[in-house]
Parts: C-alpha cells; structure tokens; sequence
C-alpha cells in the first residue's frame, strides 16, 4: 500500500519536486519492505550454505528487492515504478481478499467455497453478502488480469525501460552502471520467467515489422 500511494502522489506532483521526490522515495521503500516481509516468510533467517544462496538467487522476489533498492539510490526515474506498482496492486487485492475481508467478516470463505461449489453444478441457490460479492469481484478481476498484466509489464521492463536508461546513459542523466545493472537484471529474468522471454519475442517482432 505504501508503495501504490506513494507511486501515486508522486506522479501527481501537485507539491513540487522536493515533496514528489519524497514520495517517490516512500513507494521505494515500501517495495523494499514488501519484498523483504516476503523473502523472509518464505526461506524465515539467513542461513551460510550454498544451498540457501541458491535459492535466493533465482527467486523473482530477491531480484526485485536488489532493483529497488538500486533504484532508491539512483535520480528518480518514473518509469521505474510501474511494475513494482503492478505487482504491489495485486498484492494489495490478495492481501485484502484473503487476510482483511475474512478478519472482519469471517463467513465470507465459505459462503464463496459455497457459491463457487453451486456455480460449477448450475444449480445456485444462494446469494452472496456484500462482503462476499467485494470478495468475489476482487478475486476473479485478479484471476482475469493477473497474466496479461505481468506480460505487458513484462515488455515496459524491456522497452520502455531499457530504452530510457540507455538513453540517459548516452545523455549523462543516470550514471554508466545503471545499464550493466539493469541488464543483467533482464538476463536472470529472460532465463527464469517465461513472461520475460515472450516480452523479448514481441519486442523484437515489433522492430523487425518496423523495420
């Protein structure tokens, strides 16, 4: 949540750049405090062993944590911050409908188990609460856009923004590593996520047909 709207406020810029600036440093922040609470809860205290290196490695979380804090300490680039905000939009939609919703009214799981149950045989004879209904919508909306999402997320990590760091690389506005760094982040994720690799595909069929 503080990543969504801190992202937000900074692209409103109503305050000047100094205020902006600190947002965006907040929704930094709070993507490196989600994907830590994250890594944590899976693998729990760091262990010295290889194996647990390993696995850290070729997990999608520890890349994000390591690109977010390399773009903390760069000059703040917009369009850094549309994947993190897409992934922290749907997590905060999980987090709602899974965590939240059920704390507050603890009937909603399985009065949707219910519902679903009585959809799959055509035979529904019960209603859903409000709660239920939030729920509900919440879940099949990220059921529907959740793939798509992360493909189209996937070609601005690799058009649109590979593009603008090489471009302020050229331009001297974002220093000489953040191309290196940025690529080899594209690298490990063209070889462990399959979305990557078909964002590389519809770029490069874009720029032949261009061309």
């Amino acid at each position: 949540m503080v990543l969504v709207f801190g992202t937000t406020y900074y692209a409103k810029r109503p305050f000047g750049w100094q205020t902006a600036n600190w947002y965006y440093t907040k929704a930094y922040m709070g993507a490196l405090m989600s994907y830590a609470i994250v890594i944590y809860k899976t693998y729990g205290p760091p262990q010295l062993n290889l194996a647990f290196l390993h696995r850290l490695i070729v997990d999608e979380n520890v890349e994000y944590l390591l690109l977010a804090f390399f773009w903390l300490m760069m000059k703040p680039m917009v369009v850094t911050l549309l994947p993190f905000v897409v992934f922290s939009l749907f997590h905060v939609i999980t987090y709602t409908r899974s965590t939240l919703i059920p704390a507050v009214f603890p009937g909603v799981t399985a009065e949707i188990q219910r519902v679903r149950q009585e959809e799959r045989s055509g035979t529904v004879r019960t209603g859903l609460s409000a709660a239920g209904r939030v729920s509900k919508y919440m879940g099949d909306w990220s059921s529907k856009y959740y793939s798509p999402a992360l493909r189209e997320v996937g070609v601005w990590e690799v058009a649109v923004v590979g593009a603008w760091i090489v471009l302020g690389a050229v331009t001297f506005q974002t220093p000489l590593l953040a191309p290196p760094f940025y690529f080899q982040f594209l690298r490990m994720r063209y070889a462990l996520s399959a979305p990557t690799r078909a964002a590389f595909r519809r770029v490069r069929g874009f720029l032949d047909n261009m061309l």
